[in-house]
């Protein structure tokens, strides 16, 4: 027993030698490594103004902590520092580590309560990078008596470089009052572990940015959050001042923010935009605000999956619009306990489109408001979507209006019984509409204010006292869909909804799929197109389908802004594909990233019916290239899937332009493969394969949007599917 005892006092005395206990100022350049594992901060650290402080990949710093459930222990009494210590930052942190060797900051102690008092970069400071570092146990601390700083980086110069870097079960992980220039936060894991604190700080957060409220800044700062992940009790941020917010491929897995809206935290003087998020179960959703009438935001290709196992009953996941400008809300899959909600404020116009639902809330799915009465020229408008109620409530109920008139036209509905529900005046239109419903109204209407139905392919007749609703052109039949089986509800060749429509001046020449809206007619005379989401026997109406690519590496670069003029843009995702639904026509196509140098190929030409293959390989910003302009690299194998969305199975067609080694892959939405169809020789020519939705372990694979990937002879092309169960 002694000799156990003398051993274990000569571990803790041989490891007191060969860490470095570190504290006070440093006054000139210094580089930790991690040989000296682990830097001990025993008292405030201070790096001075002029001096930069660089740590090596691996190294570990750990910083006396103090128990977070008495907040005096974070804060000075008199000229004694609080017990809980933390940087300071006057001059330059620069902390860069790698994936296999991180540069980790966290508390000294092993308790459980400890936290430590962060990193607090001061107003003159000039810019510190952090990258593949770890920030884990931060709380509070005054930097100096009566200051706070409140994050594990808390920034009051207003700029930083912050990537590939996790934080984890801070009270906050970034923050900012004083935001200087755009921001990305690119790669980063932010992980919320319910651990309570105490008044008055209470819920934890991830990101806190805002800039000075006066003087207000000739532009708006630009922030960007890209492929970062998202997961626990936390709020998501950003809050704040003179913002424009992109979210561009994040995902947030079981999140539970302080909002049932995400994409609603929004700067004060700012807007929103979000494309290509997952949002996994939890609380909350994915959105777009737009702050001035000028504004043009956007909420595109997100993911919204609350499991069919969740409670309905529970809060759901919410697609949202909201502020004064114009949001366009497209391309979005939701499933489950999920639902779209638009706030309009005078002369706001959202344009919500081509987006599939699969709802099993037992409120209504769609909510349309108007926060200010005066009406100022906006619009809700709401076409070429397939809604459908999957849940087991009796009663689901599709649109619930508060002072708003909205104009729902060319949807496919499936499986509801009440159409509607309204709150104050409301003047809805549906024409062109699918609807199952058996029960018009949840409440009352009146002669001067009710909805009205035009062209719609109905369930059952408009009887009195309902016959106010009834606009003419109205027909009862089942709409006769294709394949209701494999959740294909595209119009079968017998369908009496096609051509029972009425042709509408802002009916867009896409239906969901993005094929033709066939428009048969004069344009001087009547023009019908067929009712509801899908336009029966018509063409995709062309456009580019690509893959970006590091020119060095040759490995995929996400969240590439692709660009045509006049257009919404486009972006890569974690594979580095995009699929951009152009329209026929001769193109300009812009490439951008951030760490990457623009690139620009002009005469892309789209033909109807067709994809242009484009191969886009981009060059680093610090590679020197004088030739940023480019013909497009085609590839084309014609990946397409039959039907599409399905359940459970489906057939991948492609053509091999030559013989070769093949791999066929499903991906899920996070990039992660799902099953290897194919791994061998393919000779040249069309080949199909059959995918039954199971992954490798043999196991069904759920509701959602994969991807299928076909790569050969260095070539490849992905191409999105959707499954409904």
């Amino acid at each position: 027993m002694k000799r156990i005892l003398f051993i274990l006092s000569l571990i803790s005395i041989v490891s007191k030698l060969i860490c470095i206990e570190v504290g006070g100022h440093i006054t000139q350049n210094t580089t930790w490594s991690p040989g000296n594992n682990p830097y001990i901060i025993t008292s405030f650290l201070y790096v001075d103004a002029g001096a930069t402080l660089s740590i090596l990949p691996g190294t570990q710093i750990r910083c006396t902590g103090a128990d977070k459930n008495n907040i005096y222990n974070f804060m000075w009494s008199g000229n004694n520092q609080p017990l809980a210590k933390m940087v300071i930052v006057n001059g330059a942190i620069n902390a860069v580590g790698t994936t296999d060797n991180p540069i980790t900051f966290d508390k000294y102690q092993p308790d459980h309560e400890y936290r430590w008092g962060g990193i607090y970069i001061g107003p003159n400071a000039p810019i510190s990078t952090f990258e593949f570092c770890e920030f884990r146990n931060a709380f509070f601390c005054d930097y100096i008596p009566g200051e706070w700083s409140l994050a594990a980086i808390d920034f009051d110069n207003g700029v930083i470089n912050v990537q590939s870097c996790t934080f984890e079960n801070n009270l906050n992980a970034i923050r900012t009052g004083f935001l200087q220039d755009n921001i990305l936060l690119y790669d980063c894991r932010f992980i919320s572990i319910n651990d309570p604190y105490p008044t008055p700080f209470g819920m934890t957060g991830f990101i806190g940015l805002s800039a000075a409220p006066d003087p207000e800044p000739e532009n708006h700062y630009k922030v960007t959050i890209a492929k970062c992940y998202f997961t626990g009790s936390a709020g998501l941020g950003p809050v704040g001042y003179y913002m424009d917010i992109l979210y561009i491929n994040n995902v947030a897995d079981n999140l539970i923010g302080r909002s049932e809206r995400l994409g609603e935290y929004r700067s004060e003087f700012g807007s929103v935009s979000s494309y290509g998020n997952l949002l996994n179960n939890g609380k909350g959703g994915w959105g777009c605000s737009s702050y001035a009438v000028t504004d043009t935001v956007f909420a595109r290709r997100n993911v919204m999956v609350k499991p069919e196992n969740a409670n309905p009953g529970n809060s759901p996941l919410i697609l949202g619009a909201s502020g004064f400008g114009t949001n366009y809300v497209s391309d979005n899959y939701l499933s489950g306990c999920v639902q779209v909600k638009t706030t309009m404020s005078n002369a706001t116009t959202s344009y919500i489109y081509n987006n599939t639902i699969d709802n099993n809330y037992e409120s209504a799915v769609l909510i349309f408001e108007n926060s200010n009465s005066e009406y100022q020229g906006g619009h809700i408008r709401f076409f070429n979507n397939l809604v459908r109620f999957v849940g087991d409530y009796q009663y689901p109920l599709i649109v619930r209006t508060s002072e708003a008139s909205p104009i729902l036209y060319n949807n496919t509905f499936i499986g509801y019984t009440i159409l509607f529900g309204t709150i104050g005046d409301s003047d809805m239109v549906f024409e062109n509409n699918i609807i199952p419903c058996t029960q018009w109204s949840s409440g009352s209407v009146s002669q001067n204010h009710h909805p009205l139905l035009i062209n719609n392919c109905l369930a059952s007749n408009i009887l009195p006292p309902w016959d106010m609703l009834d606009g003419g052109s109205n027909i009862v039949a089942d709409p006769m869909f294709a394949d209701t089986l494999n959740a294909d509800y595209s119009l079968s060749a017998n369908s009496p909804c096609i051509d029972a429509g009425a042709y509408r001046p802002d009916l867009p020449e896409f239906d969901i799929r993005y094929h033709r809206r066939v428009s048969p007619g004069t344009i001087d005379g009547p023009r019908t197109v067929d009712i509801g989401a899908y336009e029966y026997s018509s063409v995709y109406i062309g456009g580019i389908n690509g893959y970006v690519y590091d020119s060095i590496s040759a490995l995929p670069v996400d969240c590439v802004k692709i660009e045509i003029l006049g257009k919404l843009p486009e972006f890569s995702d974690t594979l580095g594909c995009f699929q951009y639904p152009s329209g026929a026509g001769n193109y300009t196509v812009k490439a951008s990233r951030w760490d990457y140098q623009d690139l620009i190929i002009p005469n892309v030409v789209v033909t109807l019916g067709e994809d242009t293959m484009l191969n886009i390989p981009l060059v680093r910003t610090n590679v020197a290239n004088d030739d940023n302009t480019q013909s497009p690299e085609p590839t084309d194998f014609g990946l397409a899937n039959y039907p599409n969305p399905f359940n459970p199975t489906t057939t991948i067609s492609f053509i091999a332009p030559q013989a070769g080694t093949t791999k066929l892959s499903v991906f899920n939405i996070k990039g992660q493969r799902v099953k290897m169809l194919y791994n061998g020789l393919l000779s040249k020519g069309h080949h199909s394969i059959v995918w039954n939705g199971l992954d490798e372990r043999g196991t069904a694979v759920s509701s959602g949007v994969y991807f299928v990937r076909v790569e050969m002879n260095g070539l490849s092309q992905t191409h999105k599917m959707i499954l409904m169960k």
